[in-house]
């Protein structure tokens, strides 16, 4: 498995990118670049969905795999797109942005608490 480039590290507000599958494994898909958040400390990971030219899959979870790679995880009535396709990577943002959202609140929660 190759390193996936996470460009959500450079624009948290990106809703979608286009992307190349790597590898198709155990139900998952790893690109070789893409939006979607993996789950990790303490943030679940984006859903949404993998749209590519005669065809679409739903993206359930996103999880960090080996050396890098980050697996978007596909419903199990979802087709996996072929390795080496084109893909547009679109995050589910109503549920991205709920999450921003909260983990900051969630800091801002944890100072006053700590000061207050």
């Amino acid at each position: 498995m190759s390193m996936t480039e996470t460009l959500f590290r450079e624009d948290a507000y990106l809703r979608d990118c286009a992307a190349t599958v790597m590898e198709v494994i155990d139900g998952s898909a790893v690109l070789d670049r893409t939006v979607f958040y993996a789950t990790g400390g303490g943030q679940p990971g984006d859903t949404g969905v993998l749209r590519w030219d005669g065809g679409e899959a739903r993206v359930v979870d996103t999880r960090y795999g080996d050396a890098g790679a980050i697996r978007h995880v596909l419903g199990a009535d979802s087709d996996a797109p072929p390795e080496g396709v084109g893909v547009t990577a679109a995050v589910d943002w109503d549920r991205r942005y709920r999450h921003m959202r909260m983990h900051t609140a969630l800091h801002l929660l944890g100072v006053v608490l700590k000061y207050g």
